[in-house]
């Protein structure tokens, strides 16, 4: 009984140690879940502006697509860390190195469906 509550004891503190580590690096570690979401999902979001701005001239559509670029992704990238910062942080530090393990998992195997990799 005393080495499985001692394995427990390591296992707890190993955690606390990784949860305390991924929270110093949450916005790094945020920051680089929305831009690999970015990066998976940019060509149906590039797809859907093109077909909304088909019929315009050049000059438009050129300037749509830089304000997406600048605007619209920058946008998307400072709001969408803070929104998976809070995201990750809802389930709790308990569980936060869990969370993080499963969001570079599914990300990762949504970049192999889409064969980014």
């Amino acid at each position: 009984m005393d080495v499985l509550h001692t394995i427990l004891q390591q296992l707890v503190a190993a955690l606390a140690g990784t949860t305390t580590w991924i929270q110093a690096h949450m916005a790094t570690i945020s920051t680089a879940i929305v831009t690999t979401l970015l990066v998976i999902f940019g060509d149906e979001i590039n797809g859907f502006v093109k077909k909304q701005i088909r019929g315009y001239n050049f000059l438009v559509r050129t300037a749509a697509f830089v304000l997406l670029c600048v605007f619209g992704y920058g946008m998307l990238a400072a709001a969408g860390a803070s929104a998976v910062r809070s995201l990750l942080l809802y389930f709790g530090s308990g569980y936060l190195p869990l969370t993080v393990i499963a969001a570079f998992v599914v990300m990762g195997m949504l970049a192999e469906r889409k064969r980014y990799m």
